[in-house]
């Protein structure tokens, strides 16, 4: 967007290739936006990607998206912090890049996080996080406890119990919403994409029913009710609901079995927060990312508790009015999904940057 208005951006990438996030992730792996809701500003996403693109896809797209546009990246650049100047001056991996405007656009996931469980460090199975599981194969017939009942928490213990013959525990703290990516061959994300502007409320309670009218009560099989809606959760706690791609079906079939929080580890055990005691071979920890922005300008004072940056309680899109050139994509939260807001905020601080440039 910053091409087609005559600007030259520079972007910074700390690894070696383009949509190397996306490369890490499950083989399984689909977005849970559908294409026309995910493509990105200047190049729609082919149609042979279908209604649901896979990591692949993406991979592909992005690479592709790279070389029609022409990206100046600087790969093998990290970014590690940003201080005020004549504009803004960014050290780097690489040396220092001085700018009158920067955009940040690190995500949500730039390290994965790993609880600090007590007695982890005697546990004698093996452990792993999310981001380094691939596929069931290296797990095929063992017992596997998967930590968190999310979306990759819940696609990864379905995949392992179906595929991979597994006997898996899902250990889940807080219930979550629970939709399909589609019901009836109606993807659920267009309505929400349409009703995003409403009050969380009503989001939520739209939310609510939904869940009820498709699933009936989830409490029946573990699952109770959530304690915030679906656009609530998503915006002030910046956790999304569970996109059902199968794991629903397996809980009530009995191939997988939802479990309390982990508590602790004590050997071969791990103790949950109900008393129970399992012995996994394996522990799949689907727990989550860190973000890097607190490490980078956490010292300007423009982040809230969740590391983001906010005004007021309200997620920044675009510039921060308290760090002028400073600008935010990719963070914003909603349960109608990223990408949209990726594209839109794309051509608003394109818009912004120019006109701010402008003689």
């Amino acid at each position: 967007m910053l091409k087609r208005r005559g600007i030259e951006p520079l972007v910074l990438e700390r690894t070696d290739r383009v949509g190397s996030s996306w490369r890490s992730r499950y083989d399984s792996l689909r977005l849970n936006t559908p294409r026309l809701t995910s493509t990105l500003p200047g190049y729609r996403m082919p149609r042979r990607y279908g209604r649901w693109p896979t990591r692949d896809d993406m991979v592909e797209y992005l690479e592709e998206y790279a070389r029609r546009h022409r990206l100046r990246i600087q790969f093998e650049t990290e970014l590690n912090r940003i201080e005020r100047g004549d504009g803004w001056l960014l050290e780097t991996s690489d040396g220092e890049v001085s700018t009158p405007f920067a955009v940040l656009a690190t995500g949500h996931d730039a390290e994965p996080r790993l609880p600090d469980w007590p007695g982890l460090e005697g546990f004698t199975g093996e452990l792993i996080h999310s981001s380094s599981y691939r596929n069931p194969e290296p797990f095929r017939g063992k017992d596997v406890l998967v930590v968190s009942a999310r979306n990759t928490g819940s696609e990864i213990a379905y995949e392992l119990a179906t595929a991979g013959g597994c006997r898996v525990w899902t250990s889940m703290r807080t219930p979550p919403s629970v939709f399909p990516r589609e019901w009836l061959g109606y993807p659920l994300n267009y309505s929400t994409v349409l009703m995003e502007p409403l009050p969380n409320a009503v989001l939520d309670r739209v939310g609510f029913l939904m869940q009820k009218l498709i699933y009936g009560d989830l409490a029946m099989h573990g699952i109770p009710r959530a304690p915030l809606g679906v656009q609530s959760s998503t915006k002030q706690r910046h956790v999304s609901a569970l996109i059902d791609a199968g794991f629903v079906e397996a809980l009530e079939q009995g191939k997988l079995e939802l479990v309390s929080a982990v508590e602790r580890f004590e050997g071969t055990e791990v103790v949950l927060a109900d008393g129970e005691r399992l012995r996994p071979q394996v522990v799949i920890a689907a727990t989550g990312y860190e973000r890097n922005l607190p490490g980078v300008i956490g010292h300007l004072g423009i982040l809230d508790e969740h590391g983001v940056a906010a005004l007021d309680g309200g997620q920044i899109r675009g510039e921060h009015p308290a760090a002028p050139g400073l600008f935010f994509t990719g963070y914003y939260a909603s349960s109608a999904g990223q990408l949209r807001f990726m594209r839109i905020d794309g051509r608003r601080i394109a818009r912004a940057i120019a006109r701010q440039l402008a003689p």
